[in-house]
């Protein structure tokens, strides 16, 4: 974690350096916000694998850059999205069975590289589109929550899984860092106007984006602890007709896949708009001084 912070803190360091020491030539300050969907890679899904849309929900986000070159660009990019899933109508007769849902609101500021890549093909040439590379890291805030009698509950504090109880595991942090990566298309309207839409799935170090990882805990001891509402969030599925094991039988057994972190994708489109701030300089000073038509 402290080689992580260390990294962001040289980036910022070394951008706020470059403005001073590089020349100015082709270089921008870029603004700009986007709107699209982010979708939800995780243990709740639609599909027996990990690859599902289900409960694609809103995002916006807005950003501030600088462009180095007309290859590279850093960004800071604030971004407000939610996530979303449920069990009961999955493919997959054990998630069915299972039951769960939950619903968590996302927020995440990240450090964006973009790196464009060469034209190598003639027909990105042709139709002046910039294809881009995504890399970077985010802090992103997140907070499960499932329905209890009509209304949303946070499920962390419950421990739905034993956390926090003796002999389990710390409970997970709702804030953690995540690693921004994906492929972008640019289209310059004119010189200073663009429109891009990109792809871009967030890697990250938590497998409770959904509240689901691993075993279901030892049900008495979460109701000593917890009480009947932890209970009922940890294990739902006798509430599905049919005959199910008693509580006493469910604990140990597998709630998730603890091998494999979940992902937040984002899906946007962007519009921006990039000037040179010498060049803004420049006409500032010319007015200032009583030019009024030529900024030489």
């Amino acid at each position: 974690m402290t080689k992580l912070k260390d990294w962001i803190y040289r980036t910022v360091l070394l951008c706020i350096v470059s403005l001073y020491v590089m020349p100015a030539v082709g270089q921008y300050i870029e603004i700009g916000g986007s709107l699209g969907g982010t979708t939800y890679q995780g243990d709740i899904n639609h599909f027996g694998s990990k690859l599902s849309i289900q409960g694609a929900r809103f995002l916006n986000s807005f950003h501030i850059g600088y462009q180095f070159s007309e290859y590279y660009s850093l960004k800071m990019r604030f971004s407000s999205s939610s996530i979303g899933a449920y069990d009961n109508a999955s493919v997959d007769p054990w998630r069915r069975q299972r039951n769960l849902l939950f619903r968590s609101d996302l927020r995440e500021v990240a450090i964006i590289q973009e790196i464009e890549l060469l034209d190598v093909l003639s027909f990105f040439r042709k139709f002046n589109l910039k294809p881009y590379l995504i890399t970077g890291v985010a802090w992103f805030s997140f907070n499960p929550q499932g329905k209890y009698q009509g209304r949303w509950i946070d499920l962390q504090p419950l421990g739905t899984e034993g956390q926090g109880l003796p002999g389990y595991d710390a409970p997970y942090k709702l804030h953690q860092w995540s690693i921004p990566v994906g492929l972008g298309l640019r289209y310059y309207v004119n010189d200073n106007l663009f429109i891009s839409a990109e792809v871009s799935p967030r890697i990250t170090f938590t497998d409770y984006l959904d509240d689901v990882s691993g075993s279901y805990p030892d049900m008495e001891l979460l109701r000593q602890y917890r009480g009947d509402q932890a209970v009922y969030m940890s294990y739902q599925g006798n509430q599905l007709s049919g005959e199910h094991p008693p509580l006493s039988e469910i604990s140990g057994i597998g709630r998730g896949n603890p091998r494999e972190n979940d992902w937040y994708i984002f899906n946007s489109f962007t519009i921006g708009y990039r000037f040179d701030p010498m060049l803004y300089l420049k006409k500032r000073r010319a007015f200032r001084h009583g030019r009024k038509c030529t900024f030489f």
